[in-house]
């Protein structure tokens, strides 16, 4: 079953594949969610491909009802900007900006040389189980390491229905800076925000990252990593960390 389930037009019921560890919903659901109609939109409008997202989640978003507010900021030749909003009982919770781009061929670039992962080939990881000890989104996926360091993912259950590129790449890319984080000390560490920004879709299965995380004694964290595919390197991700001892 889909982390999310339409209701209405731009309203949404989440199930229980949608929650985070905690007591609310997985922000990169939240970010897939509100990425996902901007996607609709563009192709709907001929704006191009999703090249970056830009997420910020400005409170818990609770599990149930939710509302999205899609809107067009810019419409370019080229390049095109939507924006979307996340609420649940007129309280703003998330926003997301998604800027599209049109390609053009340019002969005088040579792109990069594919390279060939295999993820497949890899052992899964045995499921995380949630502090709540009910389903989450880590349920969706199946989890693959690689020596290099790369962590593979594979959906078992989409966001939504239809899936768009960019709605799939933001739900994995949520987990980077917790993929990445050090054993020790043992802090909380919510993100506040997520950007990714790709060189161009992916391809297969398999969204791999290759984390790096930074905790500063200040409690300010930062998440970064590189997204691949079983082709190559396609994107990056980044985001801010509120690091929060547990009571």
């Amino acid at each position: 079953m889909p982390a999310f389930l339409p209701s209405d037009k731009n309203r949404w019921t989440s199930t229980p594949i949608a929650m985070g560890p905690f007591k609310g919903l997985q922000g990169g659901g939240v970010a897939g969610l509100m990425a996902f109609e901007l996607e609709k939109m563009a192709n709907d409008l001929n704006l191009g491909i999703a090249v970056s997202a830009s997420i910020e989640f400005l409170r818990p978003t609770d599990p149930g009802a939710l509302e999205t507010r899609p809107t067009i900021e810019r419409k370019g030749r080229r390049v095109s900007v939507l924006s979307n909003a996340l609420v649940q009982d007129d309280v703003c919770k998330a926003r997301c900006s998604v800027c599209f781009m049109h390609p053009v061929d340019i002969p005088a670039i040579e792109g990069p040389a594919p390279d060939r992962y295999e993820p497949g080939l890899l052992n899964p990881l045995p499921p995380k189980s949630a502090i709540h000890g009910q389903p989450w989104m880590m349920d969706s996926f199946e989890v693959r390491p690689e020596e290099s360091g790369i962590i593979w993912f594979r959906y078992k259950d989409d966001i939504v229905d239809g899936v768009t590129p960019m709605a799939r790449v933001l739900g994995p890319a949520d987990w980077t800076h917790g993929i990445g984080r050090p054993s020790a000390p043992k802090l909380a560490d919510p993100n506040i925000n997520l950007s990714v920004i790709l060189s161009r879709h992916p391809a297969g299965e398999y969204i791999g990252i290759l984390p790096t995380t930074t905790w500063m004694p200040t409690g300010i964290g930062m998440g970064e990593g590189a997204l691949f595919d079983e082709r190559g390197e396609f994107g990056k991700v980044m985001m801010s960390v509120a690091l929060t001892a547990f009571e």
